[in-house]
């Protein structure tokens, strides 16, 4: 209102200086109420999940890694993560958007669970390089995915993806773009790993 009176030369009734005061502190009170809320969570989780050396135990069952089929793991979200919110609706999510499925002896078994921080975040995907980089479960291409792209610097994946271009089981770019390699860092990777 002000760079209107001030630009155009108009000028507004005192009254009209109200109702914006209003809609600004309903406005700016709304942002600090949502500091502190959730998504609503409709439901309940039972059960755990825990990655063992050799085996997965789901709700005190156990999968053999070499066992598994179709393994699809989705482990991106943690409780009090920003949601995607930005202007309206709950601020922070709880941490329910991951999910593990596979097929064991025939069956799917398909389950969402809750990652309680970015903590236990960075631990299953810690896990995750350690299965996938140790060939617990059968190497295939997709399985490389699951690991986050912030995760993919580590050491023992680089080195997995070294192995896996040198036993001809990906390509070079391929491998060098999971990595997120620039042209120099690529070259630095070639000689490391004794790559042509």
């Amino acid at each position: 209102m002000l760079f209107i009176e001030n630009y155009f030369d108009y000028r507004f009734p005192q009254w009209a200086y109200y109702p914006a005061l209003l809609i600004f502190l309903l406005n700016f009170s709304s942002y600090f109420i949502r500091i502190t809320e959730f998504e609503n969570l409709n439901g309940h989780f039972d059960g755990t999940i825990s990655f063992k050396e050799d085996f997965l135990i789901l709700n005190e069952s156990e999968y053999k890694y070499s066992e598994l089929e179709n393994l699809v793991i989705c482990g991106n979200s943690f409780s009090g993560e920003k949601t995607k919110n930005y202007r309206y609706g709950p601020m922070y999510g709880y941490g329910i958007e991951n999910l593990i499925s596979f097929t064991h002896d025939g069956f799917k078994v398909e389950k969402y669970f809750q990652l309680n921080s970015e903590r236990h975040l960075n631990e299953l995907q810690a896990t995750l390089i350690h299965i996938i980089t140790c060939e617990k479960i059968p190497y295939r291409r997709e399985y490389l995915n699951f690991i986050n792209e912030e995760h993919r610097s580590f050491m023992l994946f680089e080195l997995f993806i070294g192995k896996l271009i040198k036993e001809k089981r990906i390509e070079f770019q391929d491998g060098i773009r999971l990595i997120g390699l620039k042209p120099k860092e690529a070259e630095d990777f070639k000689t490391r790993h004794s790559l042509k």
